[in-house]
């Protein structure tokens, strides 16, 4: 790879880094090109715990508001996303180690068991997102439904 190459693939990098910084700290990106949502989006590590009676998902997603996290179901699946905006000091600045991932994030996952999708609650707290959903009763046998 010659140095022309070399810097091409560098200012495409920062390019796209620039563009990442941008999109977290006001939603759109500068540089005018459109980007795969799976290029934008970062995942944050997550449990899955089953219960006797219900399915508690844990999500790491410090620095967030609780008010920019969206948890939605369709009772076979959760799907928890949100924005980390930009959250370094403002200014001109120079990055010795950067390893906070900031801008969109989302994460599907699929639940093991069948869910009461009206029966779902989310807490966060310090950090974490603590997802609970209750399970829903599929034990054997009859039930007997009285006619009028």
């Amino acid at each position: 790879m010659d140095d022309d190459e070399s810097k091409g693939k560098d200012r495409d990098k920062m390019s796209r880094f620039n563009d990442l910084l941008d999109l977290s700290s006001t939603g759109q990106t500068g540089g005018g090109w459109m980007k795969l949502q799976s290029e934008l989006t970062w995942k944050p590590p997550l449990d899955v715990v089953e219960t006797d009676r219900e399915i508690v998902v844990l999500v790491d997603i410090a620095g967030i508001n609780g008010k920019d996290i969206n948890v939605v179901t369709d009772g076979e699946t959760l799907r928890i996303s949100g924005i980390r905006k930009n959250i370094g000091p403002p200014g001109e600045k120079q990055f010795h180690n950067l390893e906070i991932q900031v801008g969109p994030f989302e994460r599907v996952v699929t639940l093991p068991v069948p869910v009461d999708r009206a029966a779902v609650s989310a807490r966060y707290t310090d950090g974490l997102l603590t997802i609970r959903v209750r399970k829903v009763d599929r034990r054997g046998g009859e039930h007997r439904i009285e006619i009028d």
